[in-house]
């Protein structure tokens, strides 16, 4: 035992970062010093996380289900208008707390109970991660093969058929990999300069890559011209299902926007601004994915929908001789610029804060980031991209959890709560703490959380596993699971928090010693300058 203590011991943080159980300096409310940020790092900060491949293959899934262009076009509209909307909702506390998400979850799960919401969010980070690092590996690649035309011949592939990757791809994601630590090791606030020169940069390559597109196409395929297989009594089921589905591939950047918003100047800065860039930079990053692969479906597809841009770029190289090489060269280093933003910034900066939380005396930010960056090869993400649009869409249905968690932070901040946090509380795990509740835990919270959920439930186990036959009603309530969940669960928890009510008082006793111990040192302070002045 007490070689396991010598080992906790070894890798506690610097004695000037050193917390306790419950804190430490990364999780305490950010200092005015570092309250930077204003309606422009905002605006960026959604275009970094919005410009990626992720959202550019958006369509794909929605006209593989059977609809139109069209119709995907206004399920894309809908959806990402009311992501924006939860996106603010729940944005507005961190920025005048200036606290993060896990520390969010502490008032609303109650001190031990907030662990569920944030290893939650913990889980999706990894996965997450793992897939956009895949996708960034496969532009690394995209960028080599411009050089070297034959590399799959210079790396021969040693790993079997059917695990999605090939070993040249693979040097591809270690080398991304690489990038994302090099990154990871700076401070939130240290990437701005990234921010202003990368969003200008992929927001302009994007436009060109869509006029090149366009004004090079030699005829637009089935995409625009197929027509919808959907019978017209489940066409609005399956375009509701759509809209959640948009929600459900940003819903766990939505649930810690707490994370981002507490660097904020000022509350109003986080409302106008992500309203305005969120929906922005999301609908035109899917529209824009749908237009150039229907313009290039005939000229490199051969009728072939290429919705990887990875497989567009390989198919410029093969067709277009040096100048396509060029030009996929160019586009791979823009896109790897765009992965590397939404990796390190919407997932391990983020994610890493969550770890921090559970660990604050051994993990801060910067340690948590690279825990989560190791675990991301645990879920083998390359194999699990094999299987196409279904990984993808079981990770968009877990938004089926996250909705509910959300509806829980916004109602108990703006209507249980009436907009107060009590700081001190948020720190301390035991009975003094007024986020202790029962044993350290909500229950109002848990039954809230759960009555909300299990109604989705079956739909949801249809959506991994299609072979399951589920009654309609099921399907029908998973068609509008995150709305569903997000309302369920807020009104359950608001209706339980007035029949079985829970005293939120204007001041704790921790505010209360808190204040005197203030006021003692400031007496202390005069005391000495005083003295000083007598000497």
């Amino acid at each position: 035992m007490s070689l396991v203590r010598r080992a906790l011991r070894k890798i506690e943080l610097p004695e000037d970062e050193r917390g306790n159980r419950w804190q430490n300096e990364d999780i305490l409310p950010v200092p005015p010093e570092r309250q930077t940020w204003g309606p422009l790092q905002f605006v960026e900060l959604w275009f970094l996380i919005n410009l990626n491949m992720s959202t550019y293959q958006t369509g794909s899934s929605l006209l593989a289900s059977g609809m139109t262009y069209w119709q995907a076009i206004i399920v894309i509209l809908v959806g990402n208008a009311l992501a924006s909307f939860f996106a603010v909702l729940n944005s507005v506390s961190g920025a005048q707390s200036h606290i993060g998400f896990p520390i969010v979850c502490r008032s609303v799960w109650g001190m031990w109970g907030a662990y569920f919401p944030i290893l939650n969010r913990i889980l999706t980070s990894i996965t997450w991660y793992g897939v956009q690092a895949v996708i960034g590996g496969k532009m690394i690649y995209v960028c080599l093969r411009s050089i070297w035309l034959d590399l799959d011949k210079r790396i021969p592939n040693t790993f079997p058929e059917g695990v999605g990757i090939t070993t040249a791809q693979f040097v591809g994601y270690v080398l991304f990999n690489f990038l994302c630590a090099i990154f990871i090791w700076f401070k939130p606030g240290q990437l701005r300069p990234y921010f202003h020169g990368a969003s200008v940069v992929v927001g302009i390559t994007l436009f060109c890559l869509l006029g090149w597109a366009v004004g090079s196409s030699k005829g637009y395929g089935s995409v625009f011209s197929a027509k919808t297989t959907i019978s017209s009594s489940e066409l609005g089921w399956q375009m509701s299902a759509g809209v959640m589905s948009v929600i459900g591939s940003i819903a766990s950047g939505i649930l810690n926007q707490n994370d981002f918003t507490r660097f904020a100047k000022r509350p109003s800065h986080v409302t106008y601004t992500q309203a305005f860039s969120f929906m922005l930079t999301s609908s035109l990053m899917a529209i824009i994915g749908v237009i150039v692969t229907a313009a290039t479906q005939n000229q490199y597809g051969d009728g072939t929908a290429l919705w990887d841009p990875s497989t567009l770029f390989m198919a410029i190289q093969d067709r277009d001789g040096s100048r396509g090489r060029a030009a996929a060269f160019f586009l791979g280093i823009v896109f790897i610029v765009s992965q590397l933003s939404i990796n390190v910034v919407g997932n391990v900066l983020a994610g890493g804060l969550d770890v921090a939380s559970v660990f604050p005396k051994y993990i801060n930010l910067r340690r948590g980031a690279y825990v989560l960056a190791v675990l991301s090869v645990a879920p083998v993400p390359w194999q699990q991209m094999s299987s196409g649009g279904t990984f993808l869409a079981v990770l968009s249905a877990y938004a089926v959890f996250l909705g509910p968690m959300i509806g829980l932070l916004c109602v108990h901040f703006y209507l249980i709560q009436k907009r107060v946090f009590h700081i001190p509380d948020l720190y301390v795990g035991s009975k003094k703490s007024l986020y202790w509740y029962y044993y350290g835990t909500n229950w109002r919270t848990i039954v809230a959380w759960v009555c909300a959920v299990v109604p989705s439930m079956p739909g949801f186990v249809h959506s991994v596993n299609p072979s399951l036959h589920v009654a309609v009603g099921g399907t029908r309530i998973f068609s509008l699971s995150f709305v569903f969940g997000f309302v369920v669960a807020a009104l359950i928890s608001y209706v339980l928090h007035i029949i079985f009510p829970y005293s939120y008082p204007t001041q704790t006793a921790l505010e209360g010693e808190a204040e005197l111990r203030a006021s003692s040192e400031s007496d202390q302070a005069e005391q000495v300058i005083e003295e000083t002045k007598v000497a």
